[in-house]
């Protein structure tokens, strides 16, 4: 997983310095130069506010699963300090396909509690599936001229339903997971009994509605994150609920090109329709406000993320506990 988050971390760097050879070096130059800094810092503070309130995801879903009641298997140590560092340690996977090694996260809690990976691992499903959802609400609100998008929208919605239905029922895999036993994976069929039993408990309707309200409102604050960017250039004059389709509608288009972090994808998408639609603007002024907003969103999670792994990593048994676990 680290040396997929490396790639990917590689691979943003060579899109960027791409980019800038492609575009006008020198306008992009003066755009960055106009920008007003401070607006950078509150852009960065509402990021913090997202990865507080995922935070408060990742708490619910480990309390829904039990994992602190006394008990084998469980971990009732974990205090909210060791179980942030984890969580936080999981945004360094965030330039990883779909954010899935953010199941980093599993593996970490086995090495340091004993907690199963294959019980924890839904929980990274249930925060990319609530986030989906709260990414196409968000989209919407700017949606109706752009029909363009809604193919992406209505594709997204569908196969987070599917998924829903699918993970959420057990019933409709226990005879896939029997084939598997009978072909003498004893072994893989029980971990997959754990993994559609915790999906079953974290995507009832209730507690999926939860975690989707708090993305909706985490996502919201890096939508407005986006929209003090705009506001940081002299000239431009962007809306907010624009400013929320334009950064949501790019992030759902990244999410579900599966490349790592949405790079490229939500770059290009999002400078495309920030030249077009955002009052005052132009190609050069688009094009810095998105590698600012993305300077202040993933990278900006990629950096807490290694910081937070680091300081977990420095307990020599940790450290070969968590190898062992990956």
């Amino acid at each position: 997983m680290l040396r997929r988050a490396l790639f990917g971390v590689g691979f943003g760097a060579v899109l960027y310095a791409a980019v800038v050879l492609a575009a006008d070096a020198g306008r992009l130059r003066d755009a960055l130069r106009s920008f007003a800094g401070a607006q950078l810092l509150w852009a960065l503070l509402l990021s913090t506010g997202n990865y507080a309130l995922r935070f408060a995801k990742w708490e619910l879903c480990l309390g829904w699963l039990g994992v602190r009641r006394p008990g084998p298997g469980n971990a009732p140590e974990l205090g909210a300090a060791r179980s942030a560092l984890i969580y936080l340690s999981g945004l360094a996977m965030s330039v990883t396909p779909g954010k899935l090694g953010e199941v980093l996260r599993s593996v970490l809690l086995k090495s340091s509690d004993g907690v199963s990976g294959s019980r924890t691992a839904p929980i990274v499903v249930a925060d990319r599936l609530s986030d989906l959802v709260a990414l196409v609400i968000l989209s919407l609100l700017g949606i109706a001229g752009h029909s363009e998008l809604w193919p992406v929208v209505l594709g997204t919605l569908a196969l987070v339903l599917g998924a829903v239905v699918a993970l959420g029922t057990p019933a409709l895999l226990s005879r896939a997971i029997a084939l598997v036993a009978r072909a003498g994976l004893p072994g893989i069929a029980t971990r997959a009994e754990a993994l559609v039993a915790s999906s079953a408990a974290l995507l009832r309707l209730r507690p999926l509605a939860l975690l989707t309200a708090l993305s909706v409102l985490g996502w919201g604050l890096e939508c407005a994150g986006y929209w003090c960017v705009l506001r940081g250039f002299a000239g431009v004059d962007p809306d907010l609920a624009q400013s929320a389709f334009l950064w949501s509608s790019t992030t759902l288009i990244g999410a579900v090109s599966f490349l790592p972090g949405g790079l490229g994808a939500t770059e290009g998408s999002l400078a495309v329709l920030a030249a077009r639609l955002v009052p005052g603007i132009d190609g050069a002024t688009a094009l810095a406000s998105t590698l600012l907003i993305r300077a202040a969103t993933l990278w900006y999670a990629v950096l807490l993320g290694s910081v937070a792994l680091a300081l977990f990593l420095r307990d020599p048994e940790l450290r070969r506990r968590s190898l062992e676990s990956a």
